[in-house]
């Protein structure tokens, strides 16, 4: 296979757009609401190199956590210890494991392997995406970010692993919630972020552009089912991923972009 059509199978905008177009949808805001990475994904499921790295970031404390200090903790570990690069889309183990050798990993890469490390700590997560409607050639592609439940709170918040960062309208210690962001840029009121990793430098434009200035709509990544996905890239890791995906696709089991219509 000559480079030319290599390149263009696996990173062609052409091709991406209609993969976009085909399993974006629009959906309630109760649909949104409802729905957990972690219904779809197993404890079992997940590849045993998340378990023992789960060993080294959550070492046994004496007084247990709470959700947000366990999220904070898997977060700031990966962001410490990942530098990052070029987009992946490999299998859960395999981006985990290039990753770790510094080999690459966009924001897509960090909440896929995020989501994991919520369910083997029953932390229910989500993984949402942003479709941002702007000029600025840097943001159309986009980004991808996550959303766990705290108990203490009892309720949703966002979570951006790649840029370690929070969102919050009043107080930094009550994190805003997807619905709550929407809602909050919808009646142009105050919206702000906290860093929560000291060794990670933010960029304050990129982060404006992204959520707070753009107009973006997010989506939510539904029906991912990471055993399903990690058997398709793995076993024909040969082909360009644009295939592999067309061919999941094609069976069935593929994952959507489902657009919430809040109020």
């Amino acid at each position: 296979m000559s480079r030319a059509l290599l390149w263009y199978l696996r990173r062609h905008p052409v091709l991406f757009k209609i993969r976009f177009k085909l399993i974006s949808k629009n959906v309630s805001s109760d649909r949104a609401d409802s729905f957990c990475y972690n219904g779809l994904n197993k404890k079992k499921d997940i590849p045993a190199i998340y378990y023992q790295l789960n060993n080294i970031i959550l070492a046994k404390k004496k007084a247990p956590l709470s959700d947000i200090e366990k999220v904070k903790k898997i977060a700031k570990w990966l962001r410490n210890n990942i530098k990052g690069g070029p987009g992946l889309g490999k299998s859960s183990e395999t981006a985990l494991r290039k990753m770790i050798k510094g080999e690459g990993g966009v924001c897509s890469d960090f909440s896929q392997i995020f989501n994991n490390f919520c369910v083997i700590n029953d932390l229910k997560v989500k993984e949402w995406g942003l479709k941002i409607n702007t000029g600025k050639p840097r943001l159309l592609g986009g980004h991808s970010f996550n959303e766990v439940y705290c108990k203490e709170f009892q309720k949703w918040i966002i979570i951006d692993v790649s840029k370690s960062i929070f969102f919050y309208h009043i107080s930094p210690k009550l994190p805003l919630s997807v619905c709550e962001l929407i809602h909050l840029k919808q009646e142009n009121k105050e919206i702000y972020y906290s860093k929560f990793n000291k060794n990670f430098t933010i960029d304050k434009e990129n982060i404006n552009d992204l959520y707070l200035i753009s107009k973006s709509s997010p989506f939510i990544i539904t029906n991912y089912r990471n055993k399903t996905y990690d058997y398709y890239l793995d076993k024909l890791g040969f082909l360009p991923e644009s295939i592999i995906h067309g061919l999941v696709y094609l069976t069935g089991n593929s994952y959507a972009y489902e657009f919430p219509k809040y109020n």
